[in-house]
């Protein structure tokens, strides 16, 4: 049995899982198609593709030996709400079966924050993982199913959605659907329209080229009985401050849900530096963070704008602290992000204010499409936006962070910024 006991101090990075599941036999449960009927699962249904296709049964990942009799509730539901994109020990070692029980597979868990207003999803917390299975291949289809059927189904002992539960699953997207430990009850459900958007252009969105399973608090931490031997108690995470958006990365379990602050919003006279610094306040920023939130506040503190938090950033920083009567530390944190509101500039009186999320720069450019290999004015506009280093160059680089975007807005992942994309980047 591994154990893995919480880690109170833990706040950029991961503590590393020792990961002896690796080990266990894949043939602990019935193969796809008759795990849930064998084992009597009364929740959702297994999981059939659109064009089932007869293949050899996919394996099933191990499950460790001596847990507890008691069982963790289903998660409820807590939103991500804070910066600090560095996959947790629980998703890592989820993520590590996965790709030891399907040769071949891999995953993903962090993701840049900044993209957008609010923090809408668990890979900004490190907490969501993204295991790439395609539908439209039936290996790797029959993969899926095998790992849904395996995590709703009941165990020995007749509890429901028993994987899933001592994982701490808190919800799970595939090909056009969604279920969440939350609504339980109602099963998989229709997620985002995708039902009608058959194209290869949404199978991203639409997550038909990957399973995507987000964490409650403590599964994530790794404390849940599957990975510690002992029923976890449900964990809020990190609160948000009063006055700002978004919280400080997580430090240590939380057992009370988070005061319910409202929003922050920007005077509707605000200029468009003064809304992106409101809306992203509270995020905690340092060296090695990158993309659009960084580049503002290079804007905010007069360093050079290229969306890196280097050592000039943070040099930068800390001069702006020490002439706000600001503790020196280099690091964007509370007391900083404050200050900075405090600071905002205020408009030019009878200009018009820049409407929330726009970005007047890009208007100009928002008839021209941009592809792999342009090289114009345009791109570098583009590239700040982006967050990504601004030298004109349409290539490989600034491709990778155009689908990246797409992707978080629901747009068609193609890689080249035409109409739409221009009109959600802010044009």
């Amino acid at each position: 049995m591994t154990f893995l006991p919480g880690s109170p101090g833990l706040r950029r990075h991961a503590v590393p899982l020792v990961t002896a599941l690796t080990a266990l036999s894949v043939a602990a449960l019935p193969a796809v198609g008759a795990t849930a009927a064998a084992s009597g699962a009364s929740g959702p249904a297994p999981f059939r593709a659109e064009q089932p296709t007869r293949i050899a049964a996919a394996p099933v990942p191990g499950v460790p030996g001596g847990l507890p009799a008691d069982i963790e509730d289903l998660a409820g539901y807590v939103a991500a709400n804070s910066c600090d994109p560095h996959a947790k020990p629980g998703a890592t070692a989820l993520g590590d079966l996965l790709r030891s029980t399907y040769q071949g597979s891999s995953y993903g868990i962090d993701r840049t924050c900044g993209t957008d207003p609010l923090p809408t999803s668990e890979h900004y917390d490190g907490r969501a993982l993204d295991w790439f299975r395609d539908v439209r291949v039936a290996r790797e289809r029959a993969d899926a199913e095998a790992v849904l059927s395996w995590l709703f189904a009941r165990d020995a002992a007749g509890n429901r959605y028993a994987n899933a539960r001592r994982l701490g699953v808190m919800y799970v997207i595939w090909n056009n659907r969604i279920w969440g430990s939350y609504r339980a009850a109602e099963g998989w459900r229709s997620y985002m329209g995708c039902s009608g958007r058959t194209s290869r252009a949404y199978d991203t969105t639409c997550h038909r080229d990957h399973i995507h399973i987000s964490l409650s608090w403590e599964g994530a931490m790794g404390r849940t009985s599957f990975w510690s031997g002992d029923v976890a108690p449900r964990d809020y995470g990190p609160c948000r401050e009063r006055g700002l958006n978004w919280a400080a990365p997580y430090v240590s379990a939380r057992s009370t849900a988070c005061p319910g602050y409202p929003r922050v919003t920007a005077p509707a006279s605000a200029s468009a530096l003064t809304r992106t610094l409101t809306t992203y306040s509270g995020m905690v920023l340092g060296r090695g963070d990158t993309g659009p939130v960084v580049a503002a506040v290079q804007r905010a503190v007069g360093a050079g704008v290229d969306g890196i938090f280097g050592a000039l950033t943070s040099a930068a920083v800390g001069s702006w602290q020490g002439s706000h009567s600001v503790p020196v530390t280099g690091v964007v944190d509370a007391p900083t992000w404050r200050a900075l509101l405090r600071a905002a500039p205020v408009p030019v009186p009878g200009k018009s204010a820049t409407s929330p999320g726009r970005h007047p720069e890009l208007t100009r450019y928002r008839g021209i499409t941009l592809r792999m290999g342009a090289h114009r004015p345009a791109v570098a506009a583009l590239q700040r936006r982006l967050g990504v280093t601004a030298d004109g160059r349409f290539g490989p680089v600034t491709r990778a962070a155009v689908k990246r975007f797409q992707r978080r807005h629901h747009l068609p992942v193609t890689g080249v910024v035409g109409r739409r994309t221009w009109r959600a980047l802010g044009a």
